[in-house]
């Protein structure tokens, strides 16, 4: 794999024009602000996050959205790693986010099937993992053996209680969401009742 052009959100946008070769999408929740659902990725590099991300939020967590829209080569030039990710608006998201969920997409390579479950949070990993597995019927890994999201400067893992969970859904998964709408909304219906029910457990 190529490594990234850019090791800086400040060196991308000198290069790139945002609105045109990038998009950029922040809204807070209307009522629970406190979870952050992310797409550090989207657009053309990691095809079906921003979209999965974006529906899982809904209006009542806040989202956060980085689209690559370059004609080609998006996963070289727009790709900054998740350890040196420091785009303006996805650190001020994560300033005051209690829960991050990080969503992201990997190549299938020899594990088309899982997906890989990860991030310092490592309790509500497992119970997200285990909710899209019992609930949703998706096979999920932990531990994969490698994208495990536990660098502290990981941007899943920089919100307030510095343990956050990152996704990493295969190609093969993602192109099935794309071909078949209805299995993609109930992956986002078993993550949105898995974190509502995290959350509700953590309250009580």
């Amino acid at each position: 794999m190529a490594e990234d052009r850019f090791r800086s959100f400040l060196e991308l946008a000198d290069a790139y024009v945002r609105g045109k070769d990038f998009h950029i999408t922040t809204r807070v929740g209307s009522t629970q602000p406190g979870v952050l659902i992310m797409a550090p990725h989207g657009g053309k590099i990691e095809a079906r996050t921003a979209e999965i991300a974006d529906a899982t939020a809904g209006q009542e967590y806040s989202c956060y959205l980085f689209e690559a829209k370059l004609p080609t080569n998006n996963k070289v030039e727009m790709h900054i790693a998740s350890e040196k990710y420091d785009v303006p608006e996805a650190l001020t998201a994560v300033a005051t986010a209690d829960f991050v969920i990080a969503l992201h997409g990997r190549r299938d390579g020899d594990d088309p099937e899982n997906i890989w479950m990860g991030g310092l949070d490592v309790e509500f990993s497992k119970h997200i993992g285990s909710a899209l597995h019992e609930t949703g019927g998706f096979t999920v890994r932990y531990n994969p053996p490698a994208f495990k999201g536990t660098h502290p400067q990981n941007i899943c893992n920089r919100g307030t209680s510095n343990a956050g969970v990152q996704l990493e859904i295969p190609m093969a998964l993602r192109e099935e969401f794309r071909k078949t709408p209805a299995r993609e909304a109930r992956f986002v219906d078993c993550l949105r009742a898995a974190i509502a029910s995290y959350r509700k457990g953590r309250e009580e």
